[in-house]
């Protein structure tokens, strides 16, 4: 992350033409995330952002950030330039009086929209999905080698309990997890949320495929990864032999998977927070679950064709028949073409990076 610096954060005020820096003395880049590599500038003690006194009767117009990213010493430039500004609209609500920019997260908005990549020889207005709010541009080579994009944000105000943010603060990373390798609690719980185990055998064919099969972006079956040999193996051996023959419909999975000696599965997707062992929801999905030892809980799903897809949102069911992951206020086109199944593809290719302890024990296990 030495790679990545915020060098400017200035706001302007009604009327202004002059830039306010609010950038803090050191901002510090991290990963705050459980698994996944996106970084959020902080603070020395704040993981997510910092607070900005604001004074009602002169709410800023406008935020500008520039951010500055060293490139590989192969690369042609060696630093890439982001500018990004948005156009601040504020609706003060009976909620309370703060305002934050992570409303621009799905979670407050269903209309949220951010933008996760641009591609400097192809940036138009498809990557944004519609959403007239953003408008990209290539820079100048005068302002140096990078794009700026310019983005309308509605802050509706919201009390300090509502934040998201707060939230990722005390939150465990995986990341600096010390891995059990092996454990004396939840053993009954984690059993209890499977029909049946999965062989030792059957779960590392399915890995070494994932790792060995790689899909190139123009294949096929790129945007439709149950197709993928790895996807099909593990889904034909459920198929084969789920207890419940009316569950024998597998086409996608998603893996969960046992770190610390704790009630809590990491997830093998990304951005998805951990989740209890226990609890009354994972009774209900066990007919759509097989295990592997006391490490992994696979989670078998029906056919992208068998779920649900509309301009704006999605739901996933496991075999099972039960909502297995949905979302909601998710462009049109992305919705619609959203591969669920390339998500447990990852996770299988993945694994043994992320999970080297059960990689071992699996291994072990031949």
């Amino acid at each position: 992350m030495e790679s990545i610096r915020l060098s400017k954060v200035e706001i302007f005020l009604p009327g202004s033409k002059e830039a306010l820096s609010v950038l803090p003395e050191k901002v510090v880049i991290r990963r705050p995330y459980p698994n996944v590599t996106m970084c959020v500038a902080g603070t020395s003690d704040r993981k997510m952002g910092w607070s900005i006194p604001l004074e009602m009767d002169t709410l800023p117009q406008w935020l500008r950030l520039e951010w500055l990213i060293q490139l590989p010493v192969d690369c042609e430039h060696s630093l890439m330039t982001i500018h990004h500004q948005f156009k601040l609209d504020f609706n003060l609500t009976q909620q309370g009086h703060v305002f934050s920019m992570d409303q621009t997260s799905t979670f407050y908005d269903p209309n949220a929209r951010a933008v996760s990549f641009l591609d400097l020889d192809h940036i138009e207005e498809s990557f944004t999905k519609g959403d007239e709010s953003f408008k990209p541009y290539v820079l100048d080579e005068s302002c140096g080698f990078g794009f700026a994009y310019f983005q309308t944000l509605n802050l509706n105000s919201c009390a300090w309990s509502d934040l998201i943010c707060d939230q990722i603060e005390d939150m465990a990373l995986e990341r600096d997890i010390e891995p059990a390798t092996q454990f004396t609690t939840y053993i009954e719980e984690h059993h209890n949320n499977a029909c049946c185990e999965i062989l030792a055998a059957d779960f590392y064919n399915a890995i070494r495929l994932a790792r060995e099969v790689i899909v190139p972006e123009q294949a096929t079956y790129f945007n439709d990864s149950e197709k993928h040999p790895a996807i099909k193996l593990i889904c034909q051996w459920w198929n084969d032999l789920a207890p419940d023959p009316a569950t024998r419909i597998a086409a996608q999975i998603q893996i969960d998977v046992r770190i610390a000696d704790d009630n809590q599965y990491w997830s093998g997707m990304d951005e998805k927070p951990p989740w209890p062992i226990d609890g009354e929801w994972r009774a209900k999905s066990r007919n759509a679950c097989a295990r592997w030892d006391e490490f992994v809980l696979i989670e078998f799903a029906q056919s992208k064709a068998a779920n649900f897809y509309n301009a704006h949102s999605f739901q996933v069911f496991n075999v099972a028949g039960q909502d297995f992951w949905s979302g909601d206020g998710v462009a049109g086109e992305e919705a619609q073409t959203w591969d669920f199944a390339r998500e447990g593809l990852e996770a299988l290719r993945s694994f043994p990076e992320r999970f080297p302890v059960a990689w071992e024990k699996l291994k072990a296990a031949l």
